[in-house]
């Protein structure tokens, strides 16, 4: 007889009882938002007592803060995957920022739930979220990071921009560097930021319908601002459409 077989088997019990109520708490937040989520609604759903759910999540907001750590690893788990698969760092770049936006597409209300109207009342706590938050940013920057170390990144660019930059973008900008570790020149990580926020701005207005007056093609207008910003950033040319 094994000794710890009994806890194995707590533990394997309480893992798949978890993962139900994660599943149905999904179903939840797709029919509903995260605003109604309801753990006596889950624990219906269940067949579950709430006393019963509440040994795995004393709270809503314990059940809103499991999905949204769900959420931010399932979504760089895609992106790393996209970007595993090229050579390249520009096509890897591109490929990567596809996927985001193809992730955001494929699961709204996820996305929502990360970046959409906060839900009143809850406040995501930084140590179970932030790591797997800024995950997708690592990835992304990991990919600048290793076109400037190949002199994929126009330096009179880099340069031009860390002139233009005010006393507080700069020393904000290095902060983020320091605090994150990141081995890019200051004005690449600006450029990195002004990338990151017209790609995930322009997801954020297509998967929250705001895109239909202004473009007929979503797909062709993605393309192109994904290229642009490319260009902005001052990354070489050699990469092709996805």
């Amino acid at each position: 007889m094994t000794v710890d077989a009994p806890t194995g088997r707590r533990a394997r019990m309480r893992a798949q009882t978890t993962a139900e109520i994660l599943g149905v708490a999904r179903a939840h937040l797709a029919a509903e938002g995260a605003g109604s989520l309801s753990l006596r609604a889950i624990a219906r759903d269940l067949d579950m007592g709430v006393a019963s759910l509440y040994r795995y999540f004393p709270s809503r907001d314990d059940l809103l803060t499991a999905l949204l750590v769900e959420v931010f690893i399932a979504q760089a788990d895609a992106v790393a995957q996209a970007v595993d698969s090229a050579a390249d760092p520009a096509v890897a770049l591109r490929s990567g920022l596809a996927e985001y936006r193809r992730w955001a597409l494929a699961h709204p209300p996820e996305f929502a739930l990360a970046y959409g109207t906060p839900v009143p009342g809850y406040v995501a706590p930084p140590e179970r979220t932030t790591a797997v938050a800024v995950r997708v940013g690592d990835i992304l920057l990991g990919q600048v990071t290793r076109a400037w170390d190949q002199g994929r990144i126009d330096a009179g660019r880099v340069a031009r921009r860390e002139d233009a930059l005010t006393p507080a973008e700069r020393a904000g900008i290095e902060a983020l560097l320091t605090r994150r570790g990141y081995e890019v020149p200051v004005g690449v990580m600006s450029l990195m930021v002004d990338l990151f926020v017209r790609i995930h701005g322009y997801v954020v207005m297509e998967v929250f319908g705001q895109l239909r007056p202004l473009t007929a093609d979503p797909h062709a207008t993605f393309e192109r601002t994904v290229t642009d910003a490319l260009n902005d950033l001052g990354l070489a040319s050699a990469y092709s459409k996805g």
